[in-house]
């Protein structure tokens, strides 16, 4: 399957995509050196950070200096549920605020409905992806938002 920003072919169940830039909230230590060392494998730019507030920083910050334009910036930013000084759904509700259309993926370990619950509506504007998962889901949920 061809698309415009980023090329998918399934095979097998493997998802091969055009690399992008990726912002991961994630305060275990452990989990985020995962992230970033299997999306980097896959050709990604992955900056992780250790809470919700940092993330926010970083989001900030790099659109001003590193990449031209909000739509340039990151392709996806992935939110873990439940990270220090501020949750992935308060994190996700000020990026969505400088921008509308960025593609978030938050990632819980909680029940749907909980992560549906501190979210609030915000939920419609990102996708969900429960713990535990394959790499082979995450890479299917990261491409399915572009």
């Amino acid at each position: 399957m061809l698309f415009e920003k980023n090329t998918l072919a399934f095979k097998h169940n493997y998802v091969q995509s055009i690399p992008m830039n990726i912002l991961i909230a994630e305060d275990n230590k452990f989990t985020a050196r995962q992230y970033q060392s299997i999306l980097e494998k896959n050709g990604h730019s992955v900056v992780t950070t250790g809470d919700g507030s940092e993330c926010v920083k970083k989001y900030n910050e790099l659109k001003k200096t590193e990449f031209g334009s909000l739509d340039d910036q990151f392709d996806v930013v992935i939110l873990d549920h439940n990270v220090p000084n501020k949750t992935g759904a308060k994190a996700a509700k000020e990026i969505l605020a400088k921008n509308p259309n960025q593609k978030i993926l938050f990632v819980t370990g909680y029940q749907r409905w909980a992560a549906e619950d501190e979210a609030g509506d915000l939920i419609k504007k990102m996708a969900l992806l429960e713990k535990p998962f394959t790499i082979s889901q995450l890479e299917r949920k990261i491409a399915s938002l572009i």
